[in-house]
C-alpha cells in the first residue's frame, strides 16, 4: 500500500515540484489512504492528473499575462495628412518655448513621426533614440512641451513624458528600486520613457536599460509581483499577479545626456548606438539665440515684478547684452535666470522695507553689472559679489594669523588663481582644465590639519568653487560598519552630507587594516566611487601620519590617482610653539609676561629633542597655556586684597619642569 501511495503522491505532484506545507502533506497522504481502500486507484490518479495541468496550464496563462504591464495605448493613429499636421503644428509650438534649436527640433519632430510613418512591430517599442546635447540647452523643454502638444491635437493619448534618473540607483538595493520605477513609469500610461544620468549608474541598471532598448524586453531575475500598482519582490514565494518581465511596447525609449556620442558609446557599446533610430542633438547657441534668450528672461523678470511686487520695470538692449555675458555653456539657460533671480529678491527685500515705494523702476547698467533704479534713486543690485570678496579678505585674514605653515599656505592660496584663470578661460568660449582639488594631509597630530581643513573649505565657497562649504569630519567608527551591508550605506550617507563642502577623514589610514579587513576595503571602494560621481562638488581630504598615509594609498587602485595633493604639515619648531603660545594667550584675553618667552623657549627646545613626533605641535603649547590659566587664578584669588593683574601670565603660573 505505501508504494501505491507514494505512486499518487508523485504522479500529483509532479515529483516534488509544487512544495506542500505538514498540513497539506498529511491531508494528501490521508486522502491516497482512502483511494487505495476504495480500489479506485487509476480513476483518482486520472483525474488529480488532469486537476494538476489545468492548474499548471492556468499559472502558466496568468505569468505570460502578467509578463508586460499592459496599459492602453498611448497613440492614435489617423490619416496621414491629419498626422502631418499635428506633427507640424507640435514643432511650431515647441519652437516658441525651445528657442536657437530649429535643427534640433526638426530631428526630434522626425524621430516621434517615424512609427506612424513606418508602421512598427507590434510589442515592440514605438522608437528608441538619444536626445545629447550641451546642458541647459532645452532638450527637457522640448520632450515635454512637443508630447503635449500631439497630446492635445489627439495624436497621442497623454503627453505625459516619464523621466527616470538612473544616477539614483546607486546604493545596495537600486536595482531592485529601478525595477520598481520603471513598472510604474510603464504603468503610466507615459508615451516617452525618458532614462537620464547615465555617467553616475550602476552597471546593473545600465544592463538592464540596454536590455529593454535592444529587445523591448527586460526579463526579471528575481520573483515579482504586482500588488496594489506596485512591483514587489516576493522572495521565493509563488504568488497571484506574478510579474516574470517587464517590456516597452508601443512606448518611445529615448536616452537624455549631456555628453557626447563617444562618451556615450564608451558607456553602452557601439552596438547599442547603431541600434538607435535616432539621435538628436541640441547645438551651442547663437549669438542671435542667446541673445533672444535673453530678452525672455528679462521679460519674464518684468512680469515677475509687476504681478508680485507691483513695480513697472523696463529695460533697454543694453541690459540684454550685458546679461549674455553672465551666460555660462556648461549650465546652459539657468544662468541667465539665476543673474535675474538676483535682482528680483533684492527688489522684493527693498519692497518690504519700503512699502510706500514709488511703482516705476529702470534696469539699467551700473560699474559693469546690472542694477535696478527707483523713481526714488534708489539702486538696487544683486547681492553676492561683495559679500564674497569680504568672505575672502576673512579666511586669508584667518590663513595668515595661523604660525608657519608657509607652504601649505601658499598651496592654498593659489588656488583662487587657478579657479579665476579657468573661469575666465570658460567665459571666453576656451577649453577649461578641471583640477584635482582632493588632498592628502600628513605630519604628525596637533600640527594644524583640521584647522587648515575649516579654512579651506570656507575658502573654496568664497572663491565659487563649493556651493556649501561646510566640513563634514569623520573617522573610521562613522565610516565602517559593524555587520555584512551596513558599511556602504554609513559611507554614503556621509558623502552626502559632505556634498558642496568637505569631507575630512582623519586618521584615513585607519580605514585599511590589512586584505583581510573586508569592511574597510568596501569603505574605500564606496568612498572612491563617490569621489567619481560628485567630483564637481565634493573635496575629500584625508589626514594621518605620514608612513601610514603612504601604505593606505596601496588599499584601492584607484586610490593614488585621486590624491595627487599630498601637503606636508611639518612640526612646528620651538620658536614657532612660543608664537602659537602668546596668540593662545591673547585669544583667551590675558597678556604673556615679557619674562615667560626665555624659559617657555628652553621648554619647547627640550620637550622636542626628547620626542620631536609627539611635542613638536600646538597642542602642547595649547595644554601649556591652559595650565597656565587655572594657576593664575588660584594664586590671583589669594591675592585679591592686593589687586592683582587679573589679564597677566606670570612665569610662576607656569609649570617648566623637564
Amino acid at each position: 500500500m505505501k508504494e501505491d501511495i507514494d505512486s499518487i503522491l508523485n504522479s500529483m505532484f509532479r515529483g516534488g515540484r509544487l512544495q506542500l506545507g505538514s498540513k497539506e502533506q498529511q491531508s494528501a497522504e490521508k486522502r491516497a489512504r482512502e483511494i487505495v481502500q476504495n480500489g479506485s486507484l487509476q480513476e483518482e490518479i486520472d483525474d488529480l492528473t488532469k486537476e494538476v495541468q489545468a492548474e499548471i496550464g492556468g499559472l502558466q496563462k496568468r505569468l505570460q499575462e502578467d509578463k508586460i504591464p499592459v496599459s492602453e495605448p498611448v497613440c492614435n493613429r489617423g490619416s496621414e495628412q491629419d498626422l502631418k499636421q499635428a506633427f507640424e503644428t507640435a514643432q511650431k509650438e515647441t519652437a516658441r518655448e525651445v528657442l536657437g534649436q530649429e535643427n534640433f527640433l526638426s530631428a526630434l519632430t522626425l524621430a516621434l513621426r517615424r512609427p506612424f510613418v513606418m508602421d512598427s512591430e507590434e510589442q515592440k517599442p514605438l522608437g528608441k533614440g538619444a536626445v545629447i546635447g550641451p546642458k541647459g540647452t532645452g532638450k527637457h523643454t522640448a520632450l515635454r512641451t512637443m508630447c503635449a502638444s500631439l497630446a492635445r491635437q489627439g495624436v497621442l493619448k497623454n503627453g505625459k513624458v516619464e523621466f527616470l534618473s538612473l544616477s539614483r540607483y546607486g546604493e545596495e538595493k537600486g536595482e531592485k528600486a529601478f525595477l520598481q520605477d520603471l513598472y510604474s513609469a510603464l504603468k503610466s500610461g507615459a508615451a516617452l520613457l525618458v532614462f537620464e544620468d547615465c555617467e553616475g549608474a550602476p552597471l546593473t541598471v545600465l544592463n538592464g536599460v540596454t536590455r529593454l532598448f535592444l529587445t523591448g524586453e527586460l526579463p526579471l531575475s528575481g520573483r515579482y509581483a504586482q500588488q496594489k500598482g506596485m512591483l514587489v519582490d516576493t522572495g521565493s514565494a509563488l504568488v497571484p499577479n506574478a510579474v516574470s518581465s517587464l517590456r516597452a511596447d508601443g512606448r518611445y525609449l529615448l536616452l537624455l545626456t549631456h555628453s557626447s556620442l563617444t562618451k556615450l558609446s564608451d558607456t553602452f557599446g557601439a552596438a547599442f548606438l547603431d541600434a538607435l533610430d535616432d539621435i538628436c542633438e541640441t547645438e551651442p547657441f547663437s549669438p542671435e539665440a542667446l541673445l533672444s534668450l535673453c530678452d525672455r528672461a528679462l521679460q519674464s523678470l518684468c512680469d515677475r515684478c509687476r504681478k508680485k511686487l507691483g513695480f513697472s520695470l523696463t529695460y533697454r538692449n543694453e541690459e540684454k547684452v550685458l546679461l549674455a555675458q553672465s551666460y555660462q555653456r556648461e549650465e546652459g539657460v539657468p544662468s541667465l535666470f539665476r543673474e535675474t533671480e538676483g535682482l528680483f529678491r533684492a527688489l522684493s527685500e527693498y519692497r518690504l522695507k519700503n512699502e510706500k515705494a514709488e511703482e516705476q523702476a529702470v534696469l539699467t547698467v551700473r560699474e559693469g553689472r546690472l542694477a535696478i533704479q527707483t523713481a526714488e534713486k534708489v539702486w538696487i543690485t544683486q547681492k553676492g559679489e561683495s559679500s564674497s570678496h569680504i568672505a575672502i579678505e576673512a579666511v586669508q585674514k584667518e590663513l595668515s594669523e595661523i604660525v608657519g605653515l608657509e607652504p601649505v599656505k601658499e598651496y592654498i592660496l593659489s588656488l583662487e588663481d587657478h579657479f579665476k584663470i579657468q573661469q575666465l578661460r570658460k567665459e571666453k568660449g576656451l577649453k577649461t582644465s578641471a583640477l584635482s582639488m582632493h588632498m592628502i594631509f600628513t605630519g604628525n597630530p596637533g600640527t594644524g590639519k583640521t584647522t587648515v581643513a575649516r579654512i579651506v573649505s570656507r575658502y573654496l565657497k568664497a572663491i565659487g568653487v563649493l556651493e556649501g562649504g561646510q566640513l563634514i569630519e569623520v573617522s573610521r567608527g562613522d565610516l565602517v560598519g559593524k555587520y555584512v551591508g551596513h558599511t556602504a550605506p554609513l559611507t554614503q550617507k556621509a558623502l552626502e552630507s559632505a556634498l558642496g563642502g568637505v569631507l575630512f577623514i582623519d586618521e584615513a589610514y585607519s580605514l585599511y587594516r590589512g586584505r583581510d579587513d573586508s569592511f574597510g576595503l568596501e569603505c574605500i571602494d564606496t568612498l572612491v566611487k563617490g569621489m567619481e560621481d560628485h567630483r564637481e562638488n565634493l573635496l575629500v581630504i584625508l589626514a594621518g601620519y605620514s608612513e601610514e598615509m603612504e601604505e593606505f594609498l596601496t588599499a584601492n587602485s584607484g586610490l593614488r590617482s585621486r590624491f595627487p595633493n599630498v601637503i606636508e604639515f611639518p612640526d612646528y619648531t620651538a620658536e614657532e610653539l612660543l608664537e602659537i603660545t602668546k596668540s593662545i594667550v591673547k585669544g583667551k584675553g590675558y597678556r604673556l609676561d615679557p619674562a615667560c618667552e626665555g624659559p617657555l623657549l628652553r621648554y619647547y627646545e627640550n620637550a622636542q629633542r626628547q620626542d620631536s613626533r609627539k611635542n613638536g605641535n600646538g597642542r602642547m603649547a595649547r595644554n601649556k597655556v591652559e595650565e597656565a590659566v587655572l594657576a593664575c587664578s588660584r594664586r590671583v584669588a589669594g591675592e585679591m586684597d592686593l589687586e592683582p593683574d587679573l589679564e597677566l601670565l606670570l612665569l610662576e603660573d607656569f609649570s617648566l619642569e623637564a
